[in-house]
């Protein structure tokens, strides 16, 4: 139950906003409201007591005397003059005189105690049961009742409890360099939060966001008020979800800390604090606010439509991966992105609790991340009365139109061009895409699917040429033509002769062009449109042409870097490793690359092509022309392909002796298997 807030507040406000006894730290201006019952009177400062006079000193031109080391007898000198002293009384004394001891010479300064910087409160402390909050919260009428409910009174008193909970990130991330895809980006760090979470069978688990630690090399966690880091040991990488899973086995990160329980989805106007560690100083800090929405929304980091809070709590750089809590102490979330922009003002966005346990329950459910699956159709609103009328729906029916279904998917061999969705999981979808989710509000029907899991089924209503019918789809991930991202795997590449060839990619793209639509019209609709046909098709592009003998007077023809390879010999090029495959395979004396840029053609003998691809791999700095992940799966062709001979020799041998056996005599030679050609089991 949420405490009783104030009563509504002014947007100016007429109390003392700092919080009694105080003080102002080298990193924090604390900022609290001191509340007090409704008619009360602000109390008096100094217990009620007035402080005593306080007069203006006069202070007379001092000599100046400093030494720096800019040479022998280089120094100045500092004598100080008098001081006009007031005594508690509010008497003048010495005034204009210099004060003298016995023996002639000048007194000594009276002494000052030196600050004691422990004593002094951060953020995070209590203060008459209060919290203090991080001074860039808005200071809104609204604000300000979120600031009360989460700041004060026993609400407080839960938190500090959890505060310990909460740490600092430092991750040491090494991206990979995808257009020299065998090198790896200038090495750099980063600094986020995370919180320790309570799970249902006891695990000591940390989460945090997974572009904290992309593609790290390495990460530690600070405790609050700590200067020991403590290395951990990320367990998993959700990309879609942008969650990151992480563990500590040391035993003394562990104490006094109370792990974080997760609540539940949070409800519209509920008051929440985030807590982390934003840019701009190293104590943690507190922002509350409210739920604005509660709406399907674009992941940046995964590039995926999941369930999002949005809240107008500041977001700011560093708090990502903290926790958003509520008013019982409960984390309702975990910060990670903010909409920024001229005409956007607090708007931040949350991952909710059901993302995070759905991450969990798929990391102990297979032991590692697997992702969130969706419908691979393309889909229709269906709002105009014709064009319902045209695929012969009743009036009370709503739905939307399967516009294509795509060909690698197990939805293919259900669903068909021109079907009507009507219902996912007996949940009725409507004309523009969204099912009920809570009173008074609606959400995009992936929702329902992004519930379950890859491998899980569901059950769809479809209305199929006027009939209704009832289907079961097993969901997987959506089938990509080009990816979105590599789930922090390296990129595939492939070397001959100084043609590098990769498997065109979003970070691809990005690292080549700056942006998605920044790169050419052919790969950027590849990349917003294109569906997979088949489960290992992908684009392969010529990244790059180094400079050698076998790709003399191709450095400066336009159009063939970057281009789609549609054809290897006349061989039609589905993915790297066949290309790869057939390169290797090649007994012919000239190689031809036919490209889709402008129908262009790259020809190389085969010879020269070999005997230098040995020279760019010296040359650059090449371990192996191909990653390792293509010749993983030209090893495993290989193995088939003689499991395959193997299988076919034997059953030419048991043909063999049956035919000695009706007294036939000899034994027929069986059929040889070439390996490497096109009968060859993909």
């Amino acid at each position: 139950m949420e405490p009783a807030g104030p009563e509504p507040l002014s947007s100016k406000c007429s109390s003392p906003r700092r919080a009694k006894q105080v003080m102002a730290s080298a990193f924090n201006s604390p900022k609290s409201r001191a509340l007090e019952p409704s008619g009360a009177p602000p109390p008096p400062p100094f217990g009620g007591q007035l402080p005593p006079p306080v007069l203006p000193c006069r202070v007379q031109a001092s000599k100046l005397e400093l030494s720096h080391g800019r040479g022998a007898g280089s120094s100045v000198s500092i004598s100080t003059t008098t001081t006009t002293t007031v005594s508690a009384s509010g008497t003048v004394a010495n005034a204009g005189k210099t004060s003298e001891d016995p023996a002639g010479g000048v007194a000594p300064p009276p002494s000052i105690p030196p600050l004691n910087f422990n004593s002094q409160l951060s953020m995070t402390d209590l203060v008459e049961e209060q919290l203090i909050l991080d001074p860039n919260t808005p200071r809104s009428p609204k604000h300000q009742m979120a600031e009360h409910i989460m700041t004060s009174g026993s609400t407080a008193q839960v938190m500090k409890r959890h505060m310990d909970a909460v740490v600092k990130v430092f991750a040491t991330h090494s991206k990979p360099n995808f257009t020299l895809p065998w090198q790896r980006q200038q090495q750099f760090t980063s600094k986020s939060t995370g919180f320790a979470v309570r799970t249902d069978d006891g695990k000591r688990w940390l989460l945090t966001n997974a572009h904290s630690t992309t593609y790290h090399t390495q990460v530690q966690l600070k405790r609050r008020g700590d200067d020991e880091k403590y290395p951990a040991r990320v367990l998993a990488i959700g990309t879609e979800c942008d969650v990151a899973l992480l563990e500590v086995e040391d035993e003394a990160f562990w104490k006094d800390i109370m792990p974080l329980e997760l609540g539940d989805l949070p409800a519209l106007q509920e008051a929440v604090a985030v807590v982390g560690y934003p840019i701009g100083g190293d104590s943690l800090a507190i922002s509350a606010g409210v739920v604005s929405r509660v709406q399907m929304t674009h992941y940046s980091h995964g590039s995926m439509s999941l369930l999002a809070v949005q809240t107008d709590a500041a977001i700011n750089s560093g708090n990502s991966g903290g926790p958003v809590m509520n008013a019982k102490g409960q984390c309702v979330g975990i910060a990670f992105q903010s909409l920024s922009g001229n005409s956007t003002q607090s708007v931040g966005y949350v991952i909710p609790t059901s993302v995070v346990r759905h991450f969990l329950a798929d990391v102990q459910r297979h032991e590692h991340y697997t992702g969130f699956p969706a419908l691979n159709i393309v889909w229709q609103e269906m709002d105009s009365k014709a064009l319902k009328k045209a695929y012969k729906m009743q009036p009370h029916q709503k739905g939307v139109l399967v516009r294509s279904v795509g060909g690698a998917s197990h939805e293919a061999a259900v669903l068909r061009k021109d079907d009507v969705l009507l219902r996912i999981e007996g949940q009725d979808v409507g004309t523009d895409g969204t099912v009920p989710f809570r009173h008074g509000e609606r959400v995009d029907f992936k929702y329902l699917v992004t519930n379950k899991h890859v491998g899980d089924t569901v059950t769809l209503g479809v209305l199929r040429q006027g009939q209704e019918l009832e289907l079961e789809v097993t969901l997987s991930h959506y089938h990509y033509l080009v990816p979105p991202h590599l789930r922090e795997a390296k990129p595939s590449y492939f070397i001959v002769g100084g043609l590098v060839f990769t498997v065109c990619t979003d970070p691809y793209l990005l690292q080549r062009y700056g942006s998605l639509g920044g790169a050419p019209v052919r790969l950027m609709g590849k990349s917003y449109y294109g569906v997979k046909n088949e489960s290992d098709e992908q684009v392969v592009v010529l990244s790059s042409v180094l400079a050698c003998d076998a790709t003399l007077g191709y450095e400066s023809t336009l159009g063939i870097k970057d281009s789609p390879v549609v054809a290897f010999n006349g061989e039609p090029v589905r993915n790297l490793a066949q290309l790869a495959r057939l390169v290797n395979d090649c007994t012919e004396d000239f190689m031809r690359w036919d490209l889709e840029a402008g129908g262009k053609v790259v020809v190389m003998e085969s010879a020269t092509a070999r005997r230098c691809t040995a020279v760019i791999k010296e040359d650059h700095n090449v371990a192996d022309e191909m990653s390792r992940d293509v010749r993983h799966q030209l090893e495993e062709w290989q193995a088939a392909a003689e499991r395959a001979a193997e299988a076919a020799a034997a059953a030419g041998c048991t043909a063999g002796g049956e035919e000695g056996s009706d007294g036939e005599g000899g034994s027929s030679p069986s059929t040889p298997v070439r390996k490497g050609s096109r009968g060859d089991v993909l």
